[in-house]
């Protein structure tokens, strides 16, 4: 089942369906050598770590379905939703009528029921570039934890705009050729909204191909401002990982040193 919503108006939605509503069909292509399973199976092992028991799980900006996917096959009942109705329909594909999926903003998510685990993965929440985005997103997806429910998520770095975000390079999967060229600046400092383009050419079948163009806005969140934002929603940062390439977890987050940083947040105990 897919289900819509209107679509966003504000900067930081329409940069995020103009990103990857032409990019869709192509999406897995350019993340082919992503291990989500693996991947998920960290964020799994954190969340149990911070007293999950339950299997509702709802995925927040869920992409083609990479992101929960895996979970269906460790027992999840799953609910996804993303913001871009091309990348929703990629998810409905894939899940075969296994997952409920629907097209929803993460500061707005519709009453969905209540979840004992909730993930919004791969820097989705960078996205967010409006002052408040952060904390209407924390209260929206806070509003559908079950008691003792934990939700995870995890930001880029400064590190990733400072080196990704701020470089050229190209890659090929699979009949298809990808450009990344970032806009950013080796030397952007904290907060910093940063930029890159992919170009994407891939062969359909005989003499027949497609070319998409994706333009990528994030804006880096510090550590400070995610936390703070999670605490005027009533969400306590129960854990704080670091992450490099090939899922390497650390127990000390380094900004300045790994790619990705994880959080975990409960509802504040009263």
């Amino acid at each position: 089942m897919t289900i819509s919503i209107a679509g966003p108006q504000d900067p930081s939605g329409q940069a995020t369906l103009h990103a990857y509503e032409p990019f869709a069909p192509l999406y897995d292509r350019f993340t082919a050598a992503y291990d989500h399973e693996r991947w998920l199976g960290a964020v799994e092992r954190l969340a149990r770590e911070q007293g999950l028991s339950g299997h509702r799980l709802l995925d927040v900006g869920c992409g083609s379905g990479k992101s929960f996917l895996p979970m269906l096959d460790h027992g999840y009942e799953v609910t996804a939703c993303d913001i871009s109705p091309a990348m929703a329909e990629e998810a409905r594909r894939k899940a075969e009528g296994r997952a409920r999926v629907l097209v929803a903003d993460m500061r707005a998510l519709p009453p969905l029921g209540e979840f004992d685990l909730i993930t919004c993965l791969d820097d989705a929440v960078n996205y967010l570039l409006d002052d408040g985005d952060l904390q209407q997103a924390f209260s929206s997806m806070g509003s559908l934890l079950a008691a003792g429910g934990v939700l995870v998520f995890d930001t880029n770095t400064l590190h990733t705009y400072r080196s990704v975000f701020s470089t050229v390079f190209a890659q090929e999967d699979d009949g298809a050729f990808f450009c990344w060229r970032g806009e950013g600046d080796p030397g952007c400092e904290p907060g910093s909204v940063c930029s890159a383009t992919i170009e994407a050419f891939a062969c359909e079948r005989a003499e027949l191909w497609r070319r998409a163009s994706s333009r990528h806005v994030q804006r880096h969140h510090p550590p400070s401002e995610v936390i703070r934002a999670l605490s005027r929603c009533g969400l306590d940062c129960v854990a704080l990982k670091g992450q490099s390439p090939g899922v390497r977890v650390s127990d000390d987050p380094d900004e300045s040193l790994h790619t990705k940083l994880i959080y975990a947040a409960k509802r504040r105990e009263v």
